[in-house]
C-alpha cells in the first residue's frame, strides 16, 4: 500500500513529471501494521550526519589550503630578504644577479647543472686486477 495517489489513465503528466518516481520502496513498518517513524528518523539522522561531515571536511580543507598559501608567502618573502640581502658579488658567485632573485625564488634555477653521479655506464669496461 502506497501514500502515493494513482493517477487517472487519462491524466497527461506522470508520477516523474511531477517529481516522484514509479519505483518508490514500499513504506518500512512496524509489526503493528505503522509506519516505522524511528527507522526514518534515524536515516535522517545519518544523513545529517554525513552533510556535517562533509561539510566541515571541506572547511578543514580550504583552511589548510589557506595556511599553507600563508606558509608559502612567508617562505617566499624569507628567501627573497635573504638573497637581496646579498652583495653583488655573492650573488654573482651564485650565478644570479639582482634582476634574477626574484626569478629564481620563484621558479628555481635556470640552467640546472647535471649530477656529479649521473649513473651512466662508464664507455669501457673497468679492468678488474
Amino acid at each position: 500500500m502506497s501514500l502515493i495517489p494513482s493517477l487517472p489513465s487519462s491524466h497527461s503528466r506522470s508520477l516523474a513529471a511531477v517529481g516522484l518516481a514509479q519505483d518508490l520502496p514500499p513504506i518500512r513498518r512496524t509489526v503493528e501494521g505503522t509506519i516505522d517513524y524511528d527507522w526514518y528518523l534515524g536515516s535522517a539522522r545519518r544523513a545529517r550526519a554525513d552533510a556535517y561531515r562533509s561539510l566541515f571536511r571541506a572547511i578543514g580543507a580550504a583552511f589548510a589550503a589557506w595556511k599553507k598559501s600563508i606558509r608559502d608567502r612567508r617562505a617566499r618573502k624569507r628567501a627573497l630578504a635573504e638573497l637581496l640581502g646579498l652583495d653583488d658579488r655573492t650573488l654573482r658567485d651564485m650565478g644570479v644577479n639582482r634582476a634574477g632573485v626574484y626569478f629564481a625564488v620563484d621558479h628555481g634555477r635556470e640552467d640546472t647543472p647535471t649530477p656529479a653521479n649521473a649513473n651512466e655506464s662508464p664507455s669501457r669496461s673497468p679492468r678488474v686486477a
